[in-house]
C-alpha cells in the first residue's frame, strides 16, 4: 500500500501538470494533449513513458463527432515495450468512420494456463513468456441512410515471433499453448455497429453496440485456422446538466477451433476487468459485465465508482467461476468543449489481483 501511495502522489502532481501545459486550444476543431504516461499494476510493473493525444473535427460539430488519434511509447520496470499509433477518424457527416492501429511489442508477460481459477504460482501452471510482435488492425465502415448504423470489413494481422520461456521446464503453455513457437494471424472480417453516443472518448449518453464475425484461415495468411466472434455492447444516461453519468457495458467473445494462446479470450483487454491483469484468465469464451458511476466534483475535477465481473470458460467449454472487483477513480478535465479526460483508477478483485490505471480517456 505503501507504494501505492507514493504513485499516487506522482500521478497527483503530473495530472496537475498536464491539465496546466494542456489548457490552451489550439482551435475550436483542433487540440492535442501531450501527456506524459505513469501506471502501476501487476502485469506491466511500473509503466512510463509518453502520448499524443489529437482530436479534430471534419465536419460540422451538428453532425459529426471528434476524430482522434494517439501515438504512444512506453516502457515498463518489466521489460515490455510498446509502441503504437490509434485513429478513429469520422468523415464529414459522419458517412464513413476508419479506424485501426499499428503497434509493435517486445513483451514478457505471464501465461496461467487455461479457466477462471488458475493458481499465481509458477510451481503449477505460472510461466514467463518472452515475445515481439507486430499488429496491423484497420477498418472501413459506411453509414447505412441517416441512421446510426454502420457496416464494413475488417483487416488484422498479428503476427509474434521470437517466442520463448523464461521460465524453463514443463508448463500448460509449452506443453498444450497453440502457437507457443509463434503464430501469424490473419484475416478478414464484417462488422456491424450502432453507435449514438454524443462523444466517442467520453459518452454521457446514447447507446454503442459492435457485432463483429473475424475469420483467421490458411488463405488468407494465417498459419492455424480459427474463427473469432465478438459482441460489445454499451449503454450511457446522464442527467440534464452531465455533471452525473450512469455507464454500463457488456462484452462476449467466443474463439473456436485452433486458437493462438496468446490471442484467446482473456481479463485485460479492450480496457476490460480493470482488477484483474491482462492474460490472468483466459479461456475460449469470456462474459464480462461492468458499470460506473462518474460524477463532477468541481469544475475539471470528477470522481468514478465502478465495479465489474466476468468469467472464463474452462478447457471443457463450461462457465464454472465467477471474479468480481471493484474500485474508484478521479478525472481531471483537460478539455471542457470535447470532454478529454486525465483518468485515475484504481480497483482491487479477488485472490490479491488489483491494478492502480493512469491513462487518457474513459475505459468506455
Amino acid at each position: 500500500m505503501t507504494k501505492y501511495k507514493r504513485i499516487l502522489t506522482i500521478l497527483f502532481c503530473l495530472a496537475a501538470f498536464i491539465r496546466q501545459t494542456n489548457a490552451q486550444h489550439d482551435s475550436a476543431k483542433f487540440h492535442k494533449t501531450i501527456l506524459p504516461i505513469l501506471l502501476y499494476d501487476p502485469f506491466t510493473g511500473l509503466g512510463y513513458g509518453g502520448m499524443c493525444n489529437l482530436n479534430f473535427l471534419m465536419g460540422d460539430a451538428s453532425n459529426t463527432r471528434y476524430s482522434n488519434a494517439q501515438a504512444i511509447a512506453m516502457y515498463t520496470t518489466n521489460d515490455q515495450l510498446m509502441l503504437q499509433i490509434n485513429h478513429q477518424i469520422f468523415s464529414k457527416g459522419e458517412k464513413w468512420i476508419w479506424q485501426g492501429r499499428l503497434m509493435f511489442l517486445d513483451w514478457p508477460e505471464y501465461a496461467y494456463g487455461f479457466g477462471g481459477n488458475t493458481p499465481d504460482d509458477e510451481a503449477t501452471t505460472k510461466e514467463r513468456i518472452h515475445y515481439k510482435a507486430i499488429e496491423l488492425e484497420e477498418r472501413v465502415l459506411k453509414r447505412l441512410g441517416q441512421s446510426k448504423n454502420f457496416f464494413g470489413l475488417h483487416y488484422r494481422l498479428y503476427a509474434s515471433y521470437n517466442m520463448h520461456s523464461e521460465t524453463g521446464g514443463h508448463s500448460y503453455f509449452m506443453d498444450k499453448g497453440v502457437g507457443n513457437d509463434g503464430y501469424v494471424a490473419s484475416g478478414f472480417g464484417a462488422h456491424f455497429i450502432h453507435d449514438s453516443r454524443d462523444n466517442v472518448q467520453n459518452a454521457s449518453k446514447g447507446f454503442f453496440l459492435e457485432l463483429a464475425a473475424n475469420p483467421y484461415l490458411k488463405p488468407t495468411g494465417s498459419i492455424q485456422n480459427w474463427f473469432n466472434l465478438r459482441l460489445d455492447g454499451r449503454y450511457y444516461l446522464s442527467n440534464r446538466n452531465v455533471t452525473k453519468t450512469w455507464a454500463s457495458r457488456l462484452l462476449v467473445e467466443h474463439a473456436s477451433k485452433q486458437v493462438p494462446y496468446m490471442l484467446t479470450p482473456m481479463t485485460g483487454r479492450y480496457f476490460l476487468t480493470r482488477g484483474y491483469v491482462q492474460g490472468r484468465y483466459r479461456g475460449n469464451s469470456l462474459l464480462t459485465l461492468e458499470s460506473e458511476y462518474r460524477a463532477q466534483i468541481w469544475k475539471w475535477l470528477g470522481g468514478v465508482l465502478f465495479a465489474n465481473v466476468h468469467s472464463v470458460s474452462e478447457e471443457n467449454g463450461a462457465f464454472k467461476y465467477v471474479n468480481p472487483a471493484a474500485g474508484g477513480g478521479l478525472r481531471f478535465m483537460l478539455n471542457k468543449e470535447q470532454r478529454t479526460n486525465l483518468r485515475i483508477d484504481y480497483a482491487r478483485g479477488l485472490n490479491d489481483n488489483s491494478g492502480l490505471y493512469f491513462q487518457i480517456t474513459e475505459v468506455f
